[in-house]
């Protein structure tokens, strides 16, 4: 009779079941409608929209917008200044004031202020993207605690479910007799504890989730799903430099720096340069002293006070005493002194070169300092990661063998060769690995966005791969018909940091020709080395005021493409690629080839030829003028010539006259700068 009712409770039972199951199918419940209502929100949109709802991002922007405005309206405040100082004024009131002499404390600031103005903005254009690589972490952190919360609720949700279904098997085991009191207190008390940690961690949820709500600007707390944000990077000790190197080009703090001692060394110059021209050679006394500080030298500031008063001294030498005029007549040399003769060019400020100099010695200390911090902030970070990421590696090992002895546990406990608490023990570390498995993969993935933020986005410049840091052809004339090619361009950027420049080139996938290669030449002198078209070239800075032609040279493969002259004073600008050719050739007569090279240390220009022909042992480069170059001696094919002002002239206009072992002229030839070579001399 019992297992009778036994059979019919568990058919109801059963029939019960099917019957919810089918309801719920067809009703529409409120979990499922919430499902279908939920969206993915990533953690790049979420980045996205925190740039556009921040206020500190606004400000960095209005920073610049403000700096520029400012310099717009002082550098015509000061062009009206110095006008209405050196021109000839007058009123109808008859008050006439004559064109005055300007001080240096005058003459500085028509000449040093607009350099400093435009320093301020670089410093807030500089901002900005460091203000958005603030925002991005904390979007980062908060993305991944809101998921990491979510993933601890639901992991303790089933460990609620365990501990439940745990109880109140052994309260009934209990009254058989085949439990104890203790495992079931034991097993309670957990099921509270973690009952507590859920509701904790959900009250957390919550407030995160408002805090992301205001940090986007549109309500988070429901109807959205959070992708998992946990990263993985293979970061190796060899890729330490070249963030570090990454960090120094576009840290904030360094980049700062930098512009200090920049701004400190311009004003240095310009003053030097003022008092130099207004001095003469009387500022030969002091010239050491600035020398030695803009080269980062250590200066004696004792001697350099000492030779300081004497320089000033000096040039108020010549007013003192007295002048005859006649021969019975003498006056004081002061009366002859003019408005900004002697120490009176400087009267506002005596000692302001003695200062430049010392504020260009702690600029320079400080840039010194800050990259040496930025260096060990990277190091130091980096170094954090390896830990971090060896720990999370050994929690992935333990979870994973901990598993394996679940597994074996669980088989002996059903063979009752395990007793329930000890595999209930084996539970516990194995719930435990799994938890601090989610909190360290937590902790790196966070680790990784700090060491992506102090590199200032270097780690993700890495993981997406989008920073690229870290020829000849027949010789003969041609007569063209250009057909030009559109949308390739060239970008340059300053790298005030170590005073350098890069240029990359972009060439769009649909490009007339195939372009793989280029080269950066500035009048005719090759700048850094053949670079693939993805990638950039970096040299240190070059002054533009003798540079007549800048040109990008393009290739593909070996094959030369074409020159495009550039303007190096813009940022970018377009490229204009000759696709098309009416070519006519005439076949050129080669005495060989040629090497034109910078010696950045001593700023000669380096002229090598490798002749074709063995009778060609001297040889002599003429101007246009006909006037031979350097000290007119014919210069050997093993030692080449060498000349400073090289650069100033154009290679193709240039002559060579090409001798024997006796130095006599057997060809004349031409540079054929298109291929390097050196080929016979057109003529009319």
């Amino acid at each position: 009779m019992i297992r009778s009712r036994g059979k019919v409770s568990l058919i109801l039972y059963l029939a019960a079941t099917v019957l919810f199951v089918a309801v719920s199918f067809y009703l529409p419940s409120e979990s499922s409608t919430s499902f279908a209502k939920d969206k993915t929100l990533t953690l790049k949109t979420c980045k996205i929209l925190a740039i556009r709802n921040s206020s500190k991002y606004e400000s960095a922007e209005d920073q610049v917008e403000a700096k520029e405005a400012k310099y717009e309206s002082s550098v015509k405040s000061l062009k009206l200044k110095k006008k209405n100082l050196t021109t000839f004024r007058w009123s109808p009131l008859l008050n006439l004031k004559f064109p005055e002499k300007l001080t240096l404390d005058q003459d500085s600031e028509f000449e040093f202020k607009p350099i400093s103005l435009q320093y301020d903005i670089d410093v807030a254009e500089h901002n900005i993207n460091d203000v958005k690589l603030t925002e991005y972490q904390e979007v980062n952190n908060l993305y991944v605690e809101i998921v990491t919360l979510q993933k601890m609720i639901s992991f303790n949700e089933m460990r609620v479910e365990t501990l439940e279904d745990g109880v109140k098997r052994n309260t009934a085991k209990l009254k058989l007799g085949q439990a104890n009191q203790a495992d079931v207190d034991t097993m309670t008390a957990k099921l509270k504890s973690v009952n507590n940690t859920i509701a904790s961690d959900r009250r957390t949820l919550e407030a995160d989730l408002k805090k992301m709500t205001k940090k986007v600007g549109m309500d988070v707390t429901t109807g959205y799903v959070f992708e998992d944000p946990y990263i993985d990077a293979r970061l190796n000790r060899d890729m330490l430099e070249p963030l570090i190197e990454y960090t120094l080009d576009r840290d904030e703090t360094y980049y700062e720096a930098c512009i200090e001692e920049t701004r400190a060394r311009v004003q240095l110059q310009t003053n030097f340069d003022l008092m130099k021209k207004h001095y003469g050679g009387d500022t030969n006394m002091i010239a050491s002293y600035v020398n030695m500080a803009i080269s980062g030298q250590e200066v004696n500031k004792k001697g350099f006070k000492a030779d300081y008063k004497k320089f000033l001294e000096k040039v108020d030498s010549y007013w003192t005493g007295k002048k005859k005029i006649c021969w019975f007549i003498k006056i004081p040399r002061l009366w002859l002194k003019g408005a900004i003769d002697g120490t009176r060019y400087v009267e506002d400020d005596p000692n302001i070169l003695y200062q430049d100099v010392l504020d260009y010695v702690s600029a320079y200390k400080d840039k010194e300092a800050a990259e040496e911090d930025v260096r060990q902030a990277v190091t130091d970070s980096f170094n954090n990661y390896v830990s971090v990421k060896n720990s999370y590696a050994q929690y992935q090992t333990d979870v994973k063998e901990a598993k394996e002895n679940l597994d074996k546990s669980s088989l002996l406990n059903k063979t009752g060769k395990l007793s329930f608490s000890e595999y209930d023990a084996e539970m516990s570390t194995y719930e435990e690995l799994q938890k601090s498995l989610i909190d360290t993969m937590k902790l790196y993935t966070n680790t990784l966005h700090a060491l992506d933020r102090t590199t200032c986005g270097g780690v993700s410049a890495i993981l997406d791969g989008n920073d690229a840091d870290l020829q000849t052809a027949k010789p003969g004339e041609s007569y063209i018909e250009e057909q030009t090619a559109e949308g390739a361009y060239y970008y340059i950027k300053q790298i005030i940091q170590k005073t350098e420049f890069e240029v990359n080139i972009y060439i769009p996938e649909d490009f007339d020709v195939e372009v793989t290669d280029y080269e950066l030449w500035v009048d005719n002198i090759q700048i850094g080395s053949k670079t693939p078209k993805d990638g950039k070239i970096r040299h240190l800075a070059l002054t533009l005021d003798d540079i007549d032609e800048v040109k990008i040279r393009l290739y593909n493969g070996e094959e030369f493409i074409d020159d495009c002259e550039i303007d190096p004073q813009s940022v970018s600008g377009p490229l204009n690629v000759i696709t098309g050719y009416d070519i006519k050739t005439v076949e050129l007569e080669e005495y060989g080839t040629y090497e034109a090279a910078i010696n950045e240390g001593t700023g000669l220009v380096d002229i090598t030829i490798s002749p074709a022909l063995d009778d060609i042992k001297f040889f002599v480069v003429k101007n246009e003028e006909g006037i031979a170059l350097g000290s007119g001696e014919p210069a050997s094919i093993q030692t080449g010539l060498k000349h400073l002002q090289l650069v100033a002239f154009d290679l193709d206009k240039l002559t060579i006259e090409l001798m024997n072992e006796e130095k006599e002229v057997i060809y004349t030839a031409r540079f054929d700068t298109a291929n390097q070579k050196v080929v016979k001399a057109i003529t009319q």
